[in-house]
């Protein structure tokens, strides 16, 4: 499954009915929800390159966590954006009542915070509050650093921020913190090959992690083929290609057959 950058993976939480099939999201809550206007418009980086963070959205600061850092080459000039549920009142009353809700949860034992964090932050997301979705996903990771889903979630964020290479090193992150999650490998490859498509190093190694991991994948293949089409190696596509149709379904042969005689034409 592919999820555009419009779109934030769910937090696998095991309640029943508590899962908004809007945009994947999972939520429920235990303390008010964080309020206000966050005083945050920039991220502060140390020396040591780790980016901190106060706490977002709360009157009373408490001492900066370390958090995913800003790649030094992106500028984020606003951290708030047009959310998915931006200008419709009955899903924004929805992400507000679901944000308070997994917020009353946190710390209940019985379910992970980890899930309850990432659902927070994909509510704050979709309402296009992004230093509060930044926190919550920070958060997250704090529960559990070496799960991938906060950091591809992390990555959707920067990419919606224009924070393009901070996105890179998210996605980056997930795959290495679970290398057997496929689609961790689709999203990265699927974000890389649209946004840094000229940089073959990039791609080249982020092809490399995911064949290490799936050998000959069909839909990682077929990432790759739309990217070897999009540089003009139509020759390369075409290899690329045929071993799409080997792996796949004998129903997709005649669209991939069409798709090689329209690179075939154009080598």
């Amino acid at each position: 499954m592919q999820i555009t950058n419009k779109q934030w993976i769910v937090a696998g939480v095991g309640i029943v009915a508590v899962v908004l099939v809007v945009f994947g999201l999972v939520r429920y809550a235990k303390a008010p929800a964080p309020s206000g206007t966050p005083d945050f418009t920039a991220s502060s980086t140390t020396p040591s390159g780790i980016t901190t963070v106060p706490n977002v959205g709360t009157t009373t600061p408490i001492a900066a966590f370390q958090s995913f850092p800003i790649n030094v080459v992106d500028t984020i000039a606003s951290w708030s954006f047009k959310g998915a549920y931006s200008g419709n009142d009955t899903l924004v009353a929805q992400a507000n009542a679901d944000i308070a809700k997994l917020a009353g949860m946190v710390g209940g034992g019985e379910y992970d915070d980890y899930d309850f964090y990432n659902g927070i932050a994909n509510d704050y997301a979709s309402l296009g509050k992004g230093a509060l979705a930044y926190q919550y996903y920070n958060r997250s990771i704090r529960v559990h650093p070496n799960k991938g889903l906060a950091y591809a979630n992390l990555a959707h964020l920067f990419d919606e921020l224009g924070a393009y290479r901070t996105a890179a090193d998210a996605y980056r992150k997930a795959v290495e913190a679970e290398p057997g999650m496929l689609e961790y490998h689709l999203e990265r490859l699927t974000y890389l090959t649209r946004q840094f498509s000229k940089d073959n190093a990039l791609i080249l190694a982020a092809l490399t992690d995911a064949s290490k991991q799936f050998g000959d994948n069909a839909s990682i293949l077929a990432i790759e083929a739309e990217w070897l089409e999009s540089q003009g190696r139509y020759a390369d596509a075409i290899k690329a290609w045929q071993t799409v149709k080997m792996l796949s379904p004998a129903s997709r042969a005649s669209a991939i057959d069409a798709q090689i005689a329209r690179d075939q034409a154009k080598e």
